[in-house]
């Protein structure tokens, strides 16, 4: 926890370092940072001291504090009112920089600030602080309830008169949070920016040693894309917002990214395609599964050039794919197979891409010796793929053993069962000695499934996937069961991974199984105002988990509870602490 504190304080520092001076009227916000303030720092605190078992986690930062500051705590602070920094252009290059702190007297604070070991000097001029640490001074001025924080003492004077209002609903909403108002990036920055960009990127347009030609082109056609979006989220930004907060009503804690785009730009059409919406794939959020994702888009009206752009990257792979049947030394009707396969193959995938839907999951379920994958996605005309697989059948021997087509009918879906040769012993400890492989196919979807009992496991799906069609999805939907994953990987590294490996995994496990079922990492999708969030959170049990690793490693204060901490000695009236000499 002292790092966040520090690391609020070193941001400040460093937007301050860029400073020009301008008029107040010109002045447009580019960076802001929130900081919730003090009294939020330790309920945070307190509630993760609390899930870890420590309850007296949030005395430690008090008394850390102390021990930075010789006894004199945060004095003069006003520990219940935020603090940020932000970061002002004039829309040319000339930028500058405003620290705020809440303060009851700048005067105390100052007295701390002394007892900080990287301060050298203070001094005072009327009623502007300079100090000196090291690097470029800062200059320190009390307006109302704020320290206000400037590199040049001449920029105090057009300091915004009310900073809380230029946080908004930050200190609210998170405990720590940046904006970035990616439409007040002046113009010529801007412009460097892609230019820079460009340059970055114009070695990867160049066929390297060694390439294909059909490489080559994916490779390019990939990185003129990247390019592509890259611009358009430079030009058509409004603000990118990250944020971080921890919730003391739900013992979770998460962390947004959100992109909102100007009004009346393609990309903010975009951002208002992404919403919740029916699956055909529901039955992929298995609560048994280790991982699952879900993903339903059921309309994206993508410009022309961007299903062009698609398409012809298919038709890249396709080709490679075919350039690569070519070096195996196949026949000549074996290479006509193939294509006609790939053809085959690239028909539907192109459909599909010309639909503008986008519908499908993942679960993975991680079981010691009984492993399961099973993936689905919506497809145009999936009967075409059922010719590619009687096709293979048909013509190598070796596949018409394993393949059984048609070998069950489910929800509509037909199943095509295949039997893989078990060739690798390493294999049997994930998915046993007898795995399975199932591939389901309908005119509007294709679902495969991997592992142990994976029919059982895709018809199960299918089933699930029927019973919740009506429930609206998010968007985008990944969850990670940390507990299973970390129990999986200590059961596969008995055998072949270091002893101390192998202890280090078993203690996070056994910590990580008494979180239970609230051992989740979810990262969701979801609409906002003209733009999209992405957050990331953990449930309750892996915030304990993670408080109770910390703690096992040495919790803040490493002070065995209940033991009283020493107050600071004094500093002699002729030594003054942390090295500091006033002028």
């Amino acid at each position: 926890m002292r790092k966040i504190l520090l690391s609020v304080l070193a941001m400040a520092v460093l937007l301050g370092a860029t400073s020009f001076g301008f008029a107040q009227s010109e002045m447009k916000p580019l960076v802001t940072v929130s900081f919730a303030g003090y009294d939020r720092l330790k309920a945070d605190i307190g509630v993760i001291g609390r899930l870890g078992g420590n309850p007296s986690l949030a005395d430690g930062l008090e008394m850390m504090l102390k021990m930075m500051t010789q006894g004199k705590g945060l004095a003069g602070l006003d520990a219940k009112q935020p603090w940020g920094a932000v970061q002002f252009t004039n829309g040319g290059m000339d930028r500058t920089t405003y620290g705020f702190l809440p303060v009851t007297d700048l005067a105390q604070l100052i007295e701390v600030a002394k007892a900080i070991p990287k301060v050298t000097a203070i001094t005072k001029n009327n009623d502007v602080y300079e100090i000196q640490a090291g690097g470029p001074p800062l200059y320190i001025q009390q307006k109302g309830q704020w320290a206000i924080i400037a590199a040049a003492s001449k920029d105090l004077a057009n300091a915004p008169a009310d900073p809380l209002k230029l946080l908004g609903d930050l200190p609210k909403n998170y405990g720590l949070a940046v904006r970035f108002a990616i439409k007040n990036v002046p113009e010529q920055l801007r412009q460097q920016f892609l230019m820079q960009l460009q340059l970055a990127t114009s070695t990867q347009m160049m066929q390297r040693p060694g390439e294909s030609d059909a490489q080559y082109a994916g490779r390019k056609l990939g990185t003129q894309g990247a390019l592509q979006a890259f611009t358009a989220l430079a030009n058509d930004l409004d603000e990118v917002l990250l944020g971080w907060n921890i919730d003391a009503s739900t013992n979770t804690t998460y962390l947004d990214f959100e992109l909102t785009a100007k009004a009346g730009t393609k990309l903010a059409d975009q951002f208002a395609q992404i919403k919740p919406g029916k699956s055909k794939f529901a039955g992929l959020r298995m609560p048994e599964a280790a991982v699952t994702v879900i993903k339903t888009i059921e309309r994206i009206e993508r410009a022309d050039a961007d299903v062009a752009w698609a398409k012809d990257l298919m038709a890249v792979m396709h080709k490679s794919f075919l350039a690569e049947m070519e070096n195996q030394g196949l026949s000549e009707d074996q290479l006509k197979l193939a294509k006609e396969m790939a053809d085959d193959v690239l028909d539907v995938l192109q459909k599909t891409i010309e639909s503008k839907k986008s519908d499908g999951g993942l679960a993975v379920l991680m079981e010691p010796g009984a492993a399961t994958v099973v993936f689905g996605a919506e497809v145009v005309n999936g009967g075409k793929l059922e010719g590619v697989l009687k096709k293979l059948v048909e013509a190598d021997s070796d596949a018409a053993k394993m393949i059984k087509l048609n070998a069950d009918t489910h929800e509509g879906v037909r199943l095509h069962t295949i039997t893989p040769p078990m060739n690798d012993p390493r294999l049997v400890p994930i998915v046993g000695d007898k795995p399975e492989m199932v591939i389901g196919i309908a005119d509007d979807k294709l679902l495969v499934a991997a592992g142990h009992d994976a029919v059982k496991t895709l018809k199960k799906v299918l089933d699930d996937s029927k019973a919740g069609a009506d429930k609206e999805v998010p968007p985008l939907e990944i969850k990670l069961a940390v507990g299973k994953i970390a129990k999986f990987a200590t059961e596969m590294a008995k055998d072949n991974a270091p002893p101390e490996a192998q202890m280090k995994m078993s203690m996070l496990t056994s910590v990580l199984v008494k979180a239970g079922d609230k051992d989740h990492v979810t990262i969701t999708a979801s609409p906002i105002s003209q733009g999209v969030r992405v957050r990331v959170e953990m449930e309750e049990g892996l915030v304990k988990a993670i408080a109770s690793m910390g703690q096992m490693m040495g919790p803040m204060g490493a002070m065995p509870q209940g033991m009283p901490a020493k107050p600071a000695k004094p500093a002699e009236p002729d030594k003054p602490a942390g090295g500091f000499h006033s002028k």
